[in-house]
């Protein structure tokens, strides 16, 4: 007697175990966990994005509040001779400010990079899920079924309404109707496989998208940041060159004593 995968043709040869590993790959590829993990991980970053926002309007604010007080009142100290009090106590603050506006900073990058690493992840599924999807022409395998079943149909009912070449498909490929009824099972298994896996990769496509629109929000924030951050060191310039006027002014002032 005849194996069942002797009497299978067409790509339907490797039988059932076949399509068990085909049905296997599409489990792992996209699971249930996977899509919790993911949900789970976009609600976080845009969390994080909210906190970032706030956390940079917090540190526009610190900074507009001593840039204010540097250019009211820096003339207003050298007039009273306080100047290098006055230097000193905002040096003290743009420091905090500073270190305050780089860890933000590196905030924004990590973020980025998790986004990078997430849509790295996505791909990979994304491929796996591809691979399933094309690996035969649906429409290629819906001919292939229907002409069995039109030779089935022929074979069982004496039909002859229907093409020579399907009317004689199981005498010229010395088929029977058992093979025939496992090769359109395996056919329509795999079918389902390919389009199941056509739709998550689509679905997954979408799920990126959405990840990338978030790339251009990151590199904002990195912009707006980075704007404070020059004010900030523009400030600490003009710091220094004032106690630097100071200190000339001393050394000049000591001169003429002597």
């Amino acid at each position: 007697m005849e194996s069942h995968t002797a009497e299978i043709d067409e790509g339907a040869a490797v039988g059932m175990p076949y399509v068990l590993k085909e049905e296997a790959l599409l489990a792992q590829a996209w699971r249930t966990q996977d899509r919790v993990e993911h949900e789970r991980g976009v609600r976080e970053i845009t969390s994080q994005f909210g906190g970032l926002r706030q956390r940079i309007e917090r540190l526009r604010a610190q900074t507009d509040t001593i840039w204010e007080r540097f250019v009211t009142l820096t003339l207003e100290r050298i007039l009273s001779e306080q100047l290098r009090e006055f230097i000193d106590d905002l040096n003290v603050e743009l420091q905090g400010l500073n270190l305050h506006l780089v860890e933000t900073d590196c905030e924004i990058d990590r973020m980025r990079a998790r986004i990078r690493e997430r849509r790295r992840w996505l791909g990979e599924k994304y491929t796996q899920l591809e691979s399933l999807a094309h690996r035969t022409s649906t429409q290629n395998h819906i001919n292939m079924m229907l002409a069995r079943v039109e030779g089935l149909e022929a074979y069982l009912l004496g039909k002859k309404d229907v093409p020579p070449e399907a009317f004689e498909m199981h005498y010229k490929r010395h088929t029977t109707v058992p093979s025939d009824l496992l090769y359109l099972r395996i056919r329509l298994l795999t079918t389902r496989i390919a389009s199941i896996a056509s739709n998550r990769s689509r679905q997954l496509n979408e799920l990126d998208a959405e990840l990338g629109v978030q790339l251009p929000e990151a590199e904002r924030l990195k912009a707006e940041l980075a704007t404070l951050i020059t004010r900030v060191e523009c400030m600490s310039e003009l710091s220094r060159y004032w106690l630097a006027y100071l200190d000339i002014s001393l050394e000049g002032a000591n001169r003429e004593g002597g």
